[in-house]
C-alpha cells in the first residue's frame, strides 16, 4: 500500500499537482494548461472523428442515390488499338479511343472512352454512363463509402491533434519568455546583494 502512495505522490510531483509552495506560477499555468488540452483532446477527438465520419458517411449516401440512374451500355470501338511492344508501353495498359454507344435516350453519342490496349475495331465494351449518356466511373459501393469516411475521420482527428499540438508548442513558448523574465526580474533584485557579500567578504 505505501508503495502505491509513493507511485501516486512521484507522479502529482511530476504534474505538479503536489501543491508545492516553491513551485513558480508559470509551473501551475503549464499544468493546467496541459491538464485542459489533454482534456480537450480526450472529449473533442472523438466526438469529431464521428461527427466527421457521419458527415462522410451521408456525402456518400447522397451521391450513390445520385448515382441510382447510372448503367452501363456497349460501346462500340471505332478505332484500334494494337497491343503494347515494349514492357515499358505495357506499362501503361489503358488508353482514350473514340467509340459510339446509345444514351439512355435512345440517342446515339460518340466520344473518347478508356479500354485496355489490344483490342481490334469494332469490339464492344461495356462502359458506365450517367442519366444523359456521359461516360462515367462506375458507381460508389458501400466499402467505398466507409472507406471514404474512415479517411476523412482520420484526417479529422490528425488535423485536430496537430491544432492542439501547435496551441501546447506556443503556450510552451510563451510560458518560457515568462520564466526567463522572472528569472532576470530576480536575479536583478538578488544579484547586487550576492556582489556586495563577496566583496565584503574579500
Amino acid at each position: 500500500m505505501s508503495g502505491i502512495r509513493k507511485r501516486v505522490r512521484r507522479l502529482a510531483c511530476r504534474l505538479g499537482l503536489d501543491a508545492n509552495p516553491l513551485r513558480r506560477r508559470t509551473d501551475k499555468i503549464a499544468t493546467s494548461l496541459a491538464a485542459l488540452l489533454l482534456l480537450v483532446f480526450l472529449v473533442g477527438a472523438p466526438l469529431l472523428a464521428i461527427t466527421a465520419y457521419g458527415w462522410a458517411g451521408r456525402v456518400g449516401a447522397a451521391e450513390q442515390r445520385a448515382e441510382r440512374s447510372w448503367h452501363t451500355v456497349p460501346a462500340t470501338l471505332l478505332k484500334a488499338v494494337p497491343a503494347p511492344n515494349s514492357f515499358a508501353s505495357g506499362l501503361f495498359s489503358y488508353t482514350w479511343v473514340p467509340a459510339r454507344w446509345a444514351a439512355p435516350n435512345g440517342q446515339a453519342r460518340t466520344g473518347k472512352i478508356a479500354i485496355e490496349v489490344g483490342m481490334a475495331v469494332g469490339r464492344k465494351v461495356l462502359i458506365w454512363v450517367d442519366g444523359t449518356g456521359r461516360p462515367t466511373d462506375a458507381p460508389l459501393t458501400d466499402r467505398a463509402v466507409h472507406a471514404r469516411a474512415t479517411t476523412v475521420a482520420l484526417v479529422a482527428t490528425l488535423v485536430f491533434v496537430t491544432v492542439l499540438s501547435m496551441l501546447a508548442w506556443a503556450g510552451r513558448k510563451l510560458l518560457d519568455r515568462r520564466r526567463l523574465a522572472d528569472w532576470e526580474l530576480a536575479w536583478a533584485i538578488v544579484g547586487p546583494r550576492w556582489t556586495k557579500r563577496f566583496r565584503s567578504r574579500g
